[in-house]
């Protein structure tokens, strides 16, 4: 029997092809010559070896220039080349082996000793034990670390696929004690687990753990670490978690850079030229008419901006009425400082007025009506002294200022309904209940706690008058939508019954000859309806009987005489 004959091939347990000798009982990973072919011994004659991916994959690796190629190489001008090359060699040679020996590196890393594959392996592992390598160590960091200090790595330089099984193999076969020192520095584990984490750019903040793992499932620290798969999901969840802290730290960070835009974006609208002026003589453009012109979708300007999308609606509407109040306080200090310099009789008194207006004395509300505030004022200084200056009137003044608590309570109507939405506030049938649940809702948020009672009660009014508004559009469409339902099954009954179907005289009759059509099913169990416009059909003259009924009114017509006779 031949020494090929002995030889067989095998794959281990990770799928890893190696070979074994029947008689002798020697394995190894390298394929013995014995069993290469003529292919094999060719390439092998010019520098070439054969070896495989982690997936079976073939590939070529030359040993002296480092090449490595998916297909086989070929060797027809290849003898005359090396036989020129050897020549030009053997004269430079001579020349050149002083200069050699003088510039040689004596580094044991640049020049390490040379084994082959199975010399080599008992080393190479003996440098992981040395270096207390263990599951936490990923390829990278072998090479990295113990390939620039270590010439032992370096002892087979040809094949790296083979350093990465020997590798796996190392931790496949840990002793106890390794394992055992490995399981109890569990801080070390969490610490390159989460650098692995880290790596794995597909692992977000939302990852579930049965999604990461087939992400990990062929790294080294996940597939050779001996700690419990309990303490990598909680490693996991760790890490995770902070991914979340990070994203929600990032979010905290845009949105405050968008409000500081939004403020800017604001101010600049604002204080246009052509911004609206309203009432007050204040140069404030009105929420609505942000909405309309200004903000989200309506405005290019609004969307283009990226970092406005994290912003809500309430985002922007506080916002604002932080612009307005500060709008406010600047004209109302421009106002004093005006005052101070020129102040005539009359506008004098109009601002003494609007003093006595805006006090909390008057308790003026955005629906607060002149003849019930009148009567309050009516002997006051303030007030006499407007009678008959020139300018804006004390009616005016007072609208001004109902104007003002309207635009307020609008804001505050409009804070409200998105708290509402946001809290899944549940309306019921009764207004005073629903009144005592919202103003137990509100008195827990802190924008209205700065507000009096009056206030409040006034904003869940709006509310509570907002819905019934919505109300009463949905019954009318629903109602509109049921009248058309109705005029469809009218001109069913009269398309149906049409021609050669024959009208029945009762509405059971007919409800079997319509119960399969789409306008009966659309009045649902509605039968009373149903009937009562059967019966109105059924009372209608039919198209028949409207010819019949025509034909002799037609003949009765007095048919045109030929002749006319002039009465003279």
């Amino acid at each position: 029997m031949s020494a090929a004959a002995d030889w067989r091939e095998a794959k281990d347990a990770n799928g890893r092809i190696y070979y074994y000798n029947a008689r002798s009982g020697e394995s190894r990973w390298e394929k013995p010559q014995e069993m290469l072919s003529e292919q094999e011994l060719e390439l092998l004659k010019h520098g070439w070896k054969s070896s495989r991916t982690a997936d079976g994959k073939l590939y070529y690796y030359n040993v002296k220039t480092k090449e490595s190629r998916w297909d086989a190489p070929t060797f027809e001008a290849e003898e005359n080349l090396e036989e020129t090359k050897q020549e030009a060699e053997v004269a430079k040679s001579t020349e050149v082996h002083e200069e050699r020996e003088k510039y040689a590196n004596a580094s044991k890393i640049l020049n390490p000793p040379q084994r082959t594959k199975e010399e080599a392996e008992g080393e190479f592992i003996k440098m992981l034990q040395e270096n207390q390598v263990d599951s936490t160590w990923s390829f990278g960091k072998i090479i990295s670390e113990l390939g620039a200090s270590d010439p032992r790595y370096w002892m087979v330089d040809d094949d790296p696929l083979w350093k990465q099984q020997i590798f796996e193999k190392y931790l496949s076969n840990r002793s106890e004690h390794q394992l055992l020192r490995e399981r109890a520095e569990t801080s070390k584990f969490k610490s390159a687990f989460w650098e692995m984490l880290r790596s794995k750019k597909e692992i977000r903040y939302y990852t579930r753990w049965l999604t990461a793992k087939r992400l990990i499932a062929n790294e080294t620290i996940y597939k050779h670490s001996v700690v419990r798969e309990s303490v990598k999901k909680a490693t996991f969840l760790e890490y995770v978690d902070s991914l979340a802290r990070e994203r929600e730290e990032e979010h905290s960070q845009t949105k405050k850079q968008a409000l500081k835009e939004l403020e800017e974006y604001l101010r600049g609208i604002m204080s246009s030229s052509d911004a609206p002026v309203n009432g007050s003589q204040l140069p404030v453009v009105s929420w609505q008419h942000l909405l309309d012109n200004y903000l989200f979708e309506k405005n290019k300007r609004f969307v283009a901006n990226k970092h406005f999308k994290v912003l809500s609606h309430e985002d922007v509407l506080n916002v604002y009425l932080q612009l307005v109040h500060e709008v406010e306080d600047s004209m109302k200090e421009d106002l004093r400082r005006l005052q101070s310099k020129n102040y005539t009789k009359d506008r004098l008194a109009r601002d003494r007025f609007k003093e006595l207006l805006r006090s909390s004395d008057l308790h003026i509300r955005a629906d607060s009506k002149w003849k019930d505030v009148y009567p309050a004022f009516k002997n006051d200084p303030k007030f006499l002294r407007m009678l008959g200056t020139s300018g804006s009137s004390a009616l005016d003044l007072f609208m001004d200022v109902v104007e003002e608590k309207s635009i307020t309570m609008s804001a505050n109507r409009s804070i409200a309904q998105n708290l509402l939405i946001e809290k899944g506030f549940e309306w019921s049938d009764e207004d005073e209940t629903d009144k005592s649940l919202i103003k137990e809702l509100l008195s827990k948020e802190p924008h209205f706690q700065a507000m009096d009672v009056d206030d409040i009660d006034s904003t869940i009014r709006l509310l509570i008058n907002f819905r019934k508004e919505k109300q009463k559009e949905q019954l009318e469409v629903q109602s509109r939508i049921w009248e058309q339902k109705k005029n469809y099954f009218r001109l069913m009954l009269k398309r149906f019954y049409r021609g050669a179907n024959v009208r029945p005289d009762s509405w059971e009759a007919a409800r079997e000859d319509l119960k399969n059509t789409v306008e009966y099913k659309e009045l649902g169990d509605q039968d009373d309806v149903k009937r009562a416009l059967f019966d109105e059909f059924k009372k209608a003259p039919s198209e028949d009987d409207l010819r019949v009924n025509a034909a002799p009114q037609a003949s009765m017509k007095r048919p045109l005489s030929s002749r006319v006779e002039l009465d003279y």
